[in-house]
């Protein structure tokens, strides 16, 4: 139990879930929305930070291995926020 690690998964679909919720107005919503790429050019991704203060529900697809990562939301307004926080995070790390 000792090497037991507890992750947050607070609003992020698997692809269980995509399934679960095929045909309903929510993944209706998500695939109308703006999708956003990362390219996490060999950096580990801070998914945390990168997901603070979403309000909706979102779902991260690998795409092409771990060299590219799509991102679906559920709300439009947590494509800024998003936007916003790898802003944030870019400048921390730039200093």
């Amino acid at each position: 139990m000792e090497n037991l690690k507890l992750l947050n998964n607070s609003g992020s679909l698997s692809e269980t879930d995509l399934q679960l919720i095929s045909g309903t107005e929510l993944l209706m919503r998500m695939m109308r929305n703006r999708r956003l790429i990362i390219v996490p050019n060999g950096d580990e991704v801070n998914w945390s930070a990168l997901m603070e203060d979403m309000s909706g529900l979102y779902h991260i697809r690998r795409v092409e291995g771990d060299k590219l990562f799509q991102i679906w939301f559920e709300v439009k307004e947590d494509i800024t926020q998003f936007e916003k926080n790898l802003y944030m995070m870019k400048l921390g790390k730039s200093s």
